[in-house]
C-alpha cells in the first residue's frame, strides 16, 4: 500500500479526532508512544470495542459508547466488474475475481502477484485513509476473499512455513488506525462462494449450484481461516469486529436455520481464539433472517443489514428504509445494530435524510461504497479508467489503466448532486452530528 502521509494531515486529524463520531481515542505525542503504537496505529488497549447490551463502548465494553459511522472499501480486495472497471465478459465466462485471477496466472505467471499488488496500491493508499477521516468516518468495512490471504490463488507471495499470507489485511488496518479509523474485517467471498455472487469473487449460475452450506470441506477451510484470522487480531484494537460471511443467501435469497448452523460453525472458531472481539452476523435480508442470539448462546454480536431500496425518489426511499429499520427494530434482538451495505442513489435528500435517521436510531452504518468506476452516487468518488481486458491487455497496459483508478488520478471526480452539495460533504456533516 502506498504510504504518502505528510506530517501536516496527521496534526489535522489529531485536531479533528475529537469530533469523530461516538469514539474517544487518545493521542500522545510523545516518542516513545509512536513507537509503541505503530503497529497499532492511533489505537490503544482502551479503544478495543466490545458490546454492552444494545451498544458498543470502548475499553472492552466498560467504556464510553462508540457509534461506528463509515464507508465500505468495495473494490480494494475483491473486484465487481461494474464498479471497478472491467469488462464483464472474459474467455471464461463473466467477470469474476477468480476468474480474472486464473486468467492473469495463467498469462502473466508469478508476475500475476505484482499485477494485483499494482492494482491495490492503486485503488487505495494513504491519501485515501485521510479522506475518510476528513469526513469524521471512524470505521471503513474492509471486504476480502479467501484468494486476499491465501497464496494458493496468485494474488498474495507464499511466505515459508505459513498457510496464509495476511499482509493485505495487515497493511489496510495498520492504515485505517493511523487515523485513528476501525476497521471491520469482511469476509466478501468464503471458499467456493457463500452467495454464488460475482462479488463474492466467484459466480455461480443459479442458487443450486451454490453449495457452501452443504459442503464440510469448503465450510471447513472457511472456519480454519476465520480461526487463523482471529488468532492474529485477537489483541489488536484497531480491528472492530469480524463480519463473518456477506450477504450469506444464495444468490441472494433469504438466509434461514441451515444458514445459522454455519454461523455458529464459524463463530466457534473465532471464539476458540478470540473471546473478545465482536462478531457480526449478516441478514439476508429482514429482521425475520437471523435468529435471537441466546438460541445459539452468541456473546458479544452486532447484527448486520443491508437495505437497497431501488429508487432516487426520496418518499419512496425513506419508506422503504424506515420500514425496515422498524421491522428489524421490533425483533427486540438485544444486539447493536448496524445498517453494513445501502445507498440512496442520486438524491442528495434522501441521502441526508437515510444518515440523520440512521443517527438518531443509534445505528451503526457503512455506505457502499467509496469509489466506484462510473459516474454515480454509488460512491464517494468516481474514477473514470478505461475497462481493463483481462486477455488481451498486456502487463503494462493493465498496470497502466489501473494508474487511473487511484483516487488522486485526475479522471477523478467527487459526487456531486443537482444541488451542488456533494455526498462527501453530506457523509462528513452526518458522521460528525
Amino acid at each position: 500500500m502506498k504510504r504518502k502521509t505528510i506530517l501536516f494531515k496527521v496534526t489535522q486529524i489529531i485536531l479533528l479526532s475529537s469530533f469523530l463520531c461516538g469514539c474517544d481515542f487518545s493521542f500522545d505525542f510523545s516518542s516513545s508512544s509512536i513507537e509503541k503504537t505503530h503497529h497499532y496505529g492511533a489505537f490503544t488497549k482502551d479503544d478495543f470495542l466490545a458490546v454492552s447490551g444494545t451498544v458498543v463502548k470502548n475499553n472492552k465494553g466498560n467504556g464510553e459508547i462508540v457509534t461506528l459511522r463509515g464507508t465500505n472499501a468495495g473494490g480494494y480486495g475483491v473486484l465487481e466488474g461494474w464498479m471497478t472497471g472491467f469488462k464483464t465478459r472474459t474467455s471464461k465466462g463473466s467477470v469474476s475475481h477468480k476468474v480474472v485471477s486464473e486468467i492473469f496466472y495463467e498469462r502473466f505467471g508469478d508476475r500475476a502477484v505484482n499485477l494485483w499488488q499494482n492494482y491495490r496500491d492503486n485503488y487505495w493508499d494513504d491519501d485515501d485513509f485521510y479522506n475518510c477521516a476528513e469526513m469524521g468516518m471512524n470505521v471503513i468495512r474492509l471486504p476480502f476473499t479467501y484468494m486476499n490471504v491465501d497464496p494458493l490463488y496468485h494474488n498474495v507471495p507464499k511466505i515459508e512455513n505459513q498457510k496464509y499470507n495476511f499482509t493485505v489485511l495487515d497493511e489496510f488496518i495498520e492504515g485505517a488506525a493511523f487515523y485513528g479509523i476501525y476497521t471491520i474485517l469482511d469476509m466478501h467471498g468464503a471458499y467456493g462462494s457463500q452467495n454464488g455472487q460475482d462479488h463474492s469473487g466467484e459466480i455461480k449460475d443459479d442458487a443450486s449450484q451454490v453449495d457452501f452450506y452443504t459442503n464440510n470441506e469448503l465450510i471447513n477451510k472457511t472456519v480454519d481461516l476465520w480461526t487463523a484470522i482471529a488468532d492474529r487480531y485477537k489483541d489488536n484494537p484497531a480491528v472492530a469486529g469480524y463480519d463473518i460471511l456477506n450477504e450469506p443467501g444464495e444468490k441472494g435469497g433469504a438466509t434461514t436455520t441451515y444458514h445459522f448452523e454455519v454461523y455458529d460453525r464459524i463463530y466457534k472458531g473465532i471464539r476458540s481464539k478470540d473471546q473478545n472481539h465482536i462478531v457480526i452476523m449478516e441478514s439476508c435480508w429482514g429482521a425475520k433472517n437471523l435468529p435471537h442470539p441466546e438460541a445459539y448462546n452468541w456473546e458479544n454480536v452486532v447484527y448486520s443489514f443491508h437495505h437497497y431500496t431501488g429508487t432516487s425518489n426520496t418518499s419512496e426511499h425513506m419508506n422503504s428504509m424506515i420500514n425496515r429499520i422498524t421491522e428489524i427494530e421490533n425483533e427486540n434482538f438485544k444486539v447493536p445494530l448496524y445498517l453494513g451495505e445501502f445507498t440512496c442513489y442520486n438524491s442528495s435528500s434522501s441521502w441526508n435524510q437515510t444518515l440523520s435517521y440512521l443517527n438518531s436510531r443509534g445505528w451503526h452504518w457503512t455506505s457502499w461504497t467509496y469509489k466506484v468506476n462510473i459516474e454515480s452516487a454509488w460512491g464517494i468518488y468516481n474514477t473514470h479508467a478505461d475497462k481493463v481486458d483481462p486477455d488481451n491487455d498486456s502487463f503494462e497496459e493493465i498496470k497502466a489503466k489501473w494508474d487511473a483508478v487511484s483516487t488522486n488520478s485526475l479522471g477523478t471526480t467527487t459526487m456531486t448532486f443537482d444541488n451542488n452539495s456533494t455526498l462527501f460533504a453530506i457523509i462528513q456533516k452526518c458522521c460528525r452530528g
